[in-house]
């Protein structure tokens, strides 16, 4: 049921929001996962979202309301959705049906969806669990460090990155250790069909790794965060700038969106997330819509003829 507004005694200007997650259902239907807060962070509140978009009308319905802080979701199919709260409590949503269960007495920030496959859920000491049915089953880890991103091509092992430099890969029930031999953080991941690693970190560190063979590829000091590769391209995000798209070993500027925190790939979108905005490129053009607080969450449609150019 939905919450009372914990917000009614804040000016909007005193309220954080955030949009955490996107995924393109099917149609012109698309999951969205918001988060509200104050400004001490304080009072948390979250949202997850079906929203019909075709890039003129705009109208989303609630599938999920929690007081508290959603930290990340994933929709393995149209129906189906796994959200993470901080505190750990995930949600499995199946149509309308909706059981919650609890993690194991860690941190945990991130979920990732593996193509036809699992459900993984991964954070802090190294730790990746696995979804079995509603409840978490552990990898033993083999690293310490925190984890931050994870990705695996089509029908491959599932790759998980983060912290010192740390790179691991699923091998049966275990994780093999992939020496990069530098230990920056790594925000983003991303594994090739051809089995090339794209990573990215802070301050423009960025590379490509390939059997041994760790190659850096040209790009702006900034932080990176997401990347993606759509209809043939490899897109990479960014804290400041937006969205770059590669070309050989060095990342162009395509669009500045401010930001690329996170990317989703179907066969007809590629679903940006900004800070408060869903970008949608189909290969050739841009569509998005945005979220705001005032009294209430609402939404609207972005022009993108005249913004975020």
């Amino acid at each position: 049921m939905p919450s009372k507004n914990p917000f009614s005694h804040l000016r909007p200007d005193q309220i954080d929001l955030e949009v955490m997650s996107g995924f393109h259902l099917e149609g012109k239907y698309f999951s969205v996962s918001v988060q509200l807060s104050d400004e001490n962070d304080e009072i948390g509140h979250s949202y997850l979202l079906k929203v019909l978009f075709d890039g003129k009308t705009l109208r989303y319905e609630t599938l999920l309301e929690v007081p508290n802080l959603i930290l990340a979701h994933v929709s393995p199919t149209p129906i189906d959705h796994v959200a993470l709260e901080i505190g750990g409590t995930t949600h499995f949503l199946h149509g309308t049906a909706h059981a919650a269960s609890g993690t194991p007495d860690l941190f945990f920030n991130k979920l990732y969806h593996q193509e036809d496959g699992a459900v993984y859920l991964y954070g802090e000491h190294g730790t990746v669990c696995v979804a079995e049915g509603h409840a978490w089953r552990t990898i033993k880890p083999i690293a310490k460090s925190f984890l931050r991103a994870m990705h695996s091509a089509s029908n491959g092992p599932v790759h998980v990155a983060g912290d010192d430099g740390t790179l691991l890969r699923l091998a049966g029930n275990g994780w093999k250790r992939i020496p990069l031999n530098f230990n920056r953080s790594i925000n983003a991941v991303q594994v090739a069909e051809d089995g090339v690693i794209n990573i990215g970190c802070e301050d423009g560190y960025c590379f490509r790794y390939l059997e041994d063979d760790l190659t850096a590829i040209e790009a702006p000091d900034r932080d990176f965060f997401s990347i993606c590769e759509f209809k043939g391209k490899r897109y990479w995000g960014d804290d400041e700038y937006g969205l770059y798209v590669q070309k050989g070993l060095k990342l162009a500027p395509l669009r500045a969106l401010g930001y690329g925190y996170a990317m989703q790939a179907s066969p007809e979108f590629m679903v940006v997330v900004g800070w408060k905005e869903v970008f949608l490129f189909d290969g050739s053009s841009w569509s998005g819509f945005e979220f705001g607080y005032d009294n209430g969450l609402h939404a609207s449609i972005i022009d993108m003829s005249r913004r975020f150019l």
